[in-house]
Formats: structure tokens, C-alpha cells, sequence
């Protein structure tokens, strides 16, 4: 086997074992588990709570002032950035659902660890 075909074959195998580890990962997370973590990264670091901005929120866009989910998002957003006190202010649930979130993303990547590793 010359050095060429050899560092081909070492490339090949290197693919072959890089897609499996792939695809055995995305199997253990799964997609609802990457959801809620993009989700979680999104409100750690890029989202700026008490921004205004425009809504999808349909009861705030028919005009109605109370809306049990607006705000949970600056919640959890305010609780990694460390400000407790703000984060219960935004929305009072809002560390309750940060840590149904883990729990959440624990379990669906326990069941899939029982499942498929």
C-alpha cells in the first residue's frame, strides 16, 4: 500500500467513524432536547431582555393586556444573566420553567442514552 492509498484509507475510516459518533450523538440528544438548548443558548447569550421589539404573542397582537407567556422569555434570559429579582418581575414562573426546561432536556437524553447507546 503506497503513502497515498494509505492516507486515503486513514481519511475514509476517519469519515466513517466521525459520521457514526454523529449520528450516535444526534440520537442520544434528539431533536426536541436540541430545540429547547438552542433555545436556552439563545436566552444566555444573544437575547437582551426588556428589549421592545415586535411580538407573536396572539393575545398581545388582539390587543389584550394580560398574556400568561409574555414575558418568560426575559425571565429565564434575566436568570442567566444573574439578576433574580428582575427575572421574577418579568414573569414570577420564570425560574419554575427554566428548571422544567433542564429536567426536560435530562430525561428526553436519559431515555435516548437507555434506548440507543
Amino acid at each position: 500500500m503506497s503513502i497515498t492509498n494509505h492516507t486515503i484509507y486513514q481519511t475514509e475510516n476517519f469519515v466513517k467513524r466521525f459520521s457514526v459518533k454523529a449520528k450516535k450523538l444526534w440520537l442520544l440528544i434528539g431533536f426536541e432536547s436540541l430545540i429547547w438548548i438552542i433555545g436556552l443558548l439563545y436566552l444566555a447569550f444573544i437575547h437582551s431582555p426588556g428589549e421592545t421589539h415586535f411580538t407573536i404573542c396572539p393575545l398581545a397582537n388582539l390587543g389584550f393586556e394580560f398574556c400568561p407567556g409574555c414575558g418568560l422569555g426575559n425571565s429565564i434570559s434575566f436568570l442567566f444573566k444573574g439578576d433574580i429579582i428582575s427575572s421574577f418581575r418579568s414573569h414570577p414562573l420564570g425560574i419554575f420553567a427554566l428548571i422544567v426546561l433542564t429536567l426536560r432536556i435530562i430525561t428526553i437524553i436519559k431515555n435516548n442514552w437507555r434506548k440507543y447507546a
